[in-house]
């Protein structure tokens, strides 16, 4: 298609409440002769735009900006959206002005507020002779995904997800959504931000209104399958079918616990999976809880009827400002809850002086209740021996007694501590070992297990396994793919690193220099947020270096930071170092969060992921910073825990600052090797265009170095 003929989208603004045939002409005739953004050039007469507008289907989306309406809002982002599609914008205006608001809270909210502040609630219609029914949901779905994750937007009241496959003209989906976008960012780009930025950001790459892949959809498709089967059909419920959105269900309560293991490895989609199944599910089912009702943690009205269980603290933040942007929550913490959180939340508490302590009597006795369906991200993060804040044995084992349906995302390659060491029976349960592997049927599965007075405890689950395999993160050819899963596998080798020329180019640099690494790292930043990108260009390294978030490095003097440290000898080679300041020779940066109390450790700065804050970029980041999030480009420092000898990558524990990963007195059978193997394809698969690497250890570094031609230069 030529530039000539190419769909040019047209976007118009409308004063909320006006919705009459003379206000639309009024508002074209305003539109053609102040030739808003996107209509320059155009040569368009009114009487067609007209009919663009009113004949034609229409996106449109609805703003309400709060920010002075109440004290109460304060700091918090300030516009209310609302994204839908119609062949009929003036009968649709009119139905959520006049009709929503005697069935839906959130409409009556929102007119309320137009009522008293016309001037500050609008609509922007889009227009374009090329929609038609299946263009203009696939424009209303990936709209909904954009302006959930802006940070300005506090919530977006839609409901539904309405991502399309294929049809007539999906090959110009994507040129006129960004040509619409882009008119829109032009005329309110604090609402509408860049593009780039939109796509980078942790809230979009996880939101549950991305499209999936087939891969994605066939484990969609099985799940649902699996849930569907304890649904209780009632027809006074209006149960019909999976395709429609059926309003509140009834889940039994008396067949085994369904638990669906999604296995994949790093990279491969399970995030957006997991959030795209949590919405739909709320969205179909009415599985929401009683939102109206305070969350006590005590009265069983309190309980929501469907989680997300989040043992990282930066993965369980996105979550939470997604549920409270859609409506699936109205604080946090309802339904995004940590794993010790949630056993308390259905369990007979302890008691102290006649008063409930809040905390689970007895983690594998004392299931109070069950919620209908719990979704357990990042799995091989829970534990499976006793805490300081948890006194069970096996937390997997104790979300799984208080749930009907469980669907649990988990990565063998992931688990990183002796903490989260899985023995033989779990293996088992999560598909690792035995008949169970790759199998997609259900079949039950009895769990032996001793409560604390010695006592055997017996569990039977149904279980089915899903997996998947499609790398999704790392966009470079599989030569390169293949390249880094062979250098992070158990054997370690580093080969000859030959990309295909013809596919996606990515970039792998090594460096001799820390400092080079880092001058990299910070151009590809400058770089990315000169295209409009959020930057997402961090240094990460091996937990090598001392860190304690509970006390300082020098209580003499509150300025210093834990670092990593690196010196550069006499005979100019770099070496792991405790402490320091960067100087000549030396390269001394802050790590682990250290940078948030400088910057007041706001509440406004834990809302955001990591690497989105700016002033990361001056810091290093660990494995507790970087899971489970996408960079642009990451620059990884390999600390001395990670060597090369006689042709294979080696792992040397007693380098290792992470003794929670080395340290194996607590699970004899558990292998420290393993978990900083893990660690290290953690790290070394975080970059979506790039990597930069430096090794301390010299002769990995030259290795590294012959594997991809040479050590890099650093860019001017």
């Amino acid at each position: 298609m030529d530039s000539s003929s190419a769909p040019q989208p047209v976007v118009m603004t409308l004063p909320y409440g006006d919705f009459s045939d003379e206000d639309f002409s009024k508002a074209i005739a305003e539109y053609k002769q102040t030739k808003v953004v996107g209509s320059q050039g155009s040569k368009v007469e009114g009487r067609l735009l007209e009919e663009l507008f009113l004949r034609y289907p229409t996106v449109y989306i609805v703003s309400a900006d709060e920010r002075d309406s109440s004290k109460k809002h304060g700091g918090e982002p300030p516009y209310v959206v609302y994204v839908g599609e119609t062949n009929d914008i003036r009968s649709r205006t009119r139905q959520h002005i006049e009709l929503d608001p005697r069935t839906r809270t959130d409409w009556e909210r929102l007119v309320r507020f137009m009522r008293n502040h016309q001037d500050r609630v609008c609509q922007y219609i889009i227009g374009d002779r090329h929609f038609n029914k299946s263009l203009t949901l696939d424009m209303e779905n990936r709209l909904m995904g954009y302006m959930q994750s802006v940070d300005a937007v506090k919530l977006v009241m839609n409901r539904r997800t309405n991502a399309q496959d294929m049809y007539y003209t999906s090959d110009e989906f994507d040129s006129i959504f960004s040509k619409a976008w882009q008119t829109l960012h032009e005329m309110e780009p604090d609402l509408f931000p860049e593009e780039k930025a939109i796509l980078d950001s942790a809230l979009f790459k996880a939101s549950p209104f991305r499209k999936l892949t087939d891969e994605q959809r066939r484990a969609e498709e099985a799940v649902l399958h699996v849930l569907e089967s304890v649904i209780i059909q009632n027809p006074s419920e209006g149960f019909h079918s999976m395709t429609e959105s059926i309003g509140p269900v009834q889940i039994n309560n008396k067949a085994h616990t369904q638990v669906i293991v999604v296995q994949g490895m790093s990279g491969t989609g399970k995030t957006v999976l997991l959030s795209h199944l949590f919405y739909q599910i709320c969205a179909r089912y009415g599985i929401y809880g009683n939102l109206n009702d305070k969350d006590d943690n005590h009265s069983s009205k309190a309980r929501q009827r469907s989680y997300i269980i989040v043992n990282q603290t930066e993965q369980a933040n996105v979550y939470n400002q997604m549920a409270l942007k859609l409506g699936l929550q109205k604080k946090r913490g309802q339904c995004v809850v940590g794993a010790v959180q949630f056993i308390n939340r259905f369990s007979k508490h302890t008691n102290r002086n006649g008063r409930s302590t809040g905390r689970a009597a007895d983690p594998m006795n004392s299931v109070d209740a069950k919620a209908d369906v719990v979704l357990i991200d990042e799995a091989h993060l829970l534990l499976t021996q006793g805490s300081q804040s948890y006194s069970g044995s096996n937390q997997l084992y104790d979300i799984l007694r208080r749930a009907k349906v469980a669907i649990v995302v988990f990565d063998p390659e992931q688990v990183l501590r002796g903490s989260q060491f899985v023995d033989a029976q779990e293996s088992r349960l999560l598909g690792l070992t035995g008949s169970e592997h790759d199998k997609t049927f259900s079949q039950p599965m009895l769990i032996h297990e001793k409560s604390r007075d010695g006592q055997a405890h017996e569990d039977t689950f149904q279980v089915s396994h899903v997996r998947l395999d499609q790398q999704m993160r790392i966009q470079a050819d599989p030569a390169t793919c293949a390249w880094l899963d062979r250098m992070t596998a158990k054997d370690g080798v580093i080969e000859p690193l030959h990309p295909d020329p013809w596919e996606h180019p990515y970039e792998i640099k090594v460096f001799d220099s820390p400092k080079d690494l880092r001058e990299f790292i910070r151009y590809k930043d400058r770089e990315q947020r000169g295209e409009g990108s959020l930057g997402l260009c961090r240094l990460l390294a091996t937990y090598d270096w001392p860190y304690s978030s509970k006390k300082h490095p020098d209580p003499l003097d509150s300025s210093r930071h834990w670092q990593v440290v690196l010196r550069q000898g006499d005979s100019g080679q770099w070496v792991w170092a405790k402490q320091g300041q960067e100087g000549d020779g030396e390269f001394a940066m802050p790590w682990n969060y250290e940078l948030y109390e400088a910057q007041g450790n706001s509440a406004a700065n834990h809302r955001i992921a990591w690497a989105e804050l700016p002033f990361t970029i001056d810091e290093v980041g660990s494995i507790f910073t970087i899971q489970g999030f996408d960079l642009n480009y990451a620059g990884v420092i390999i600390g001395p825990s990670v060597t090369y000898r006689n042709g294979k990558i080696k792992f040397e524990p007693k380098f290792s600052c992470n003794t929670l990963a080395t340290n194996h007195r607590s699970e004899p059978e558990m292998n420290p090797v393993d978990n900083l193997r893990h660690e290290f394809n953690v790290l070394l698969k975080r970059g979506v265009h790039g990597l930069g690497l430096f090794a301390v250890d010299p002769e990995l570094r030259n290795r590294l170095a012959w594997a991809v031609g040479g050590f890099a230069r650093v860019q001017d």
